[in-house]
C-alpha cells in the first residue's frame, strides 16, 4: 500500500463508516457491513474495526479500506490440540473469532488485507493477556481465503464443504508480538 503509516487508521466502526459505499463485491460481506457491522458492534455480539483513509490522502481510494469483526467463540479441544500438538481438556477451547475480514474492491492487490489481519491478531494477542485464549478462529470462505490465512499459519482443522474452519495457536502471536 502506498503511503506513510499516518495515512491510514484502524479504529472501531461508526455510524458515518456504514454510508461511504463500501463493496468488496460480496454481497454477503457488503450487506453485513451496511446493515449489521454497527448494530452488533453496539450490541457486543462482534466488534467492527474498520482501515480509513485519512481526509486529502490519495482520494483515489474510498473511505473505509477494509474492515473486520472479532468475537470470543470457541473450538473444539481436538481440533487445537490436532494443531498445537499437546493433549487438551475433553472441553471447548476458549478462542477469538475473526468472523468477517473484507477490502474494498478499490484498495484490492494493495496488501490491505494483510493489515487488517495483523491489526487483528495484534488485538487478539493483547486480549490474551487478560483473558483466557488458546488461539483464533476463522472461516475461509473458499479457496482464494484459505491461501491467503495459510500464508499467516492458520491451520484447516475442518476440510470439505466451505467454509473451512481454520486455526492459529496463540503460541504464534507470542512469538510474532511479545516484547
Amino acid at each position: 500500500m502506498s503511503g506513510g503509516e499516518g495515512a491510514y487508521i484502524t479504529r472501531g466502526i461508526e455510524p458515518e463508516d456504514t454510508k461511504q459505499g463500501f463493496s468488496c463485491g460480496v454481497h454477503a460481506l457488503d450487506d453485513y457491513f451496511a446493515r449489521h457491522a454497527l448494530v452488533n458492534d453496539a450490541r457486543g455480539v462482534g466488534r467492527t474495526y474498520v482501515l480509513r483513509r485519512v481526509a486529502d490522502h490519495d482520494e483515489s481510494l474510498p473511505a473505509v479500506l477494509g474492515f473486520y469483526t472479532l468475537s470470543m467463540a470457541s473450538a473444539e479441544s481436538a481440533h487445537v490440540a490436532r494443531v498445537i500438538g499437546r493433549k487438551l481438556p475433553a472441553y471447548p477451547m476458549p478462542v477469538a473469532m475473526i468472523g468477517r475480514l473484507a477490502v474494498d474492491r478499490r484498495a484490492q492487490r494493495r496488501r490491505v488485507g494483510e493489515r487488517l489481519l495483523l491489526d487483528a491478531l495484534r488485538r487478539v494477542f493483547d486480549a490474551s493477556r487478560i483473558l483466557g485464549c488458546t488461539g483464533v478462529l476463522v472461516d475461509a470462505k473458499d479457496e482464494d481465503a484459505e491461501g491467503f490465512y495459510v500464508k499467516y499459519d492458520f491451520s484447516t482443522v475442518t476440510a470439505g464443504a466451505w467454509p473451512r474452519r481454520m486455526f492459529l495457536p496463540i503460541g504464534t502471536l507470542r512469538a510474532a508480538f511479545a516484547p
